[in-house]
This record gives C-alpha cells, structure tokens and sequence, in this order.
C-alpha cells in the first residue's frame, strides 16, 4: 500500500551561530503520530544540502513545475508555536494566499474574501504591521498573523482605509480546502515487491 505524506508547507527557522546553525523543523513521523518540532545542528558546510533534503527535491514529479514561495522573516513571525498549533485550514489558506499573491501588483495587498464564513482576512507581515498601526487585535493561529473584517459595509470601509490598494478575492474554505489537496505535493514511498516462493 503507499503512504503519501503532507509535507507543504514548509516552515522552519534557521539561526546562524559560531559554526554553523541550528535549524528547527517539524519531524516526519510516517502520518503515525502528530509531528512535533525539533532542533538540530547544522555546520556551515552542510546547511545548502540539509535544506535540499527538507524541500524533499526528490519527491517531484518530472514535468511537473512546483512553485516554492519563500518568504524570510525575522524573529518568528512565521515560527509555529507548539502550543497553538495551526490547523489544516489554516495551512491550506496560507499556501493559497501565497500562491494568490504572485498575480497582483506589487503594490497592492491581496485579501481573501470568504463568501462562506462572511470574513476578510489578511496575513503575514502586512496584517501584522496594520495591526500594529492602527490598534487592531491580531490572531495568531499556529503562529501566522492573521487580521480579520467582517463582511460587512464597514468591514470593507475599514478594509479601503487601511490598505493603499487592496486586492481582494472571492473563495470559500471548501475551494482553498480542494486547492490545497489538488497542489500538493505528496511523497510516495515505493513498494516493496514481495514474492512468495
């Protein structure tokens, strides 16, 4: 039977120390038990291939063109905490929104719309620095920063008063949820022929 695994995406912190340093990612586990996070030492020379291995490069289909967004942010702002881990969905909307951004202006600021649960959101580093601005109250699920409106009239005032050029798109969670299960890249361990003589 094959296993496929979940492995995007990907979040990992890197602090570089004296020589070399130390990466913090989630553990594979094989999907038998909840992942947790582990730290580990890494030296100057084997950093490039230890990052290969945790993009899992291997895995990839031929043909088939994955795009990774990679985002580098200090302190944390992306570091999962242990104790508030984030959910599929959420995964699933930061991967979509991700992906989303590429198609907008850089000058613009890319919001979900969500016809579903009626709500605005925003993530990242933007969402965070609004927040920050203007005294809003920001979650943190997983560790991601999120900014939340209600989709109301004036939870879209307030959305066209805080972002210069908003950008928003119309999903609902089951969309992102077929998004992320069609995109993603999954690991498939290959069988082991047994033959009984």
């Amino acid at each position: 039977m094959n296993s496929q695994h979940n492995i995007f995406p990907l979040f990992f912190t890197l602090e570089h120390v004296n020589n070399g340093y130390i990466l913090t990612a989630r553990q594979e586990t094989g999907g038998m038990t909840e992942a947790g996070y582990r730290k580990e030492v890494v030296s100057e020379d084997k950093i490039n291939a230890r990052i290969g291995q945790l993009l899992h490069l291997d895995a990839l289909s031929k043909e088939i063109p994955v795009v990774f967004h990679v985002e580098a942010v200090g302190e944390g702002t992306y570091q999962l905490d242990p104790e508030d881990p984030a959910d599929g969905l959420m995964e699933a909307k930061l991967a979509y929104f991700h992906f989303s951004s590429r198609c907008i202006p850089d000058d613009s600021v890319l919001l979900l719309h969500f016809t579903d649960t009626k709500m605005i959101e925003v993530y990242g580093t933007e969402a965070e620095r609004v927040a920050k601005a203007n005294g809003l109250p920001l979650l943190r699920p997983g560790g991601i920063p999120l900014l939340q409106f209600p989709d109301t009239r004036e939870g879209k005032v307030s959305v066209s008063n805080l972002f210069d050029k908003p950008t928003l798109v119309e999903v609902t969670s089951q969309k992102i949820t077929d998004w992320y299960r069609s995109h993603l890249v999954q690991m498939e361990k290959k069988n082991k022929q047994t033959s009984n003589k």
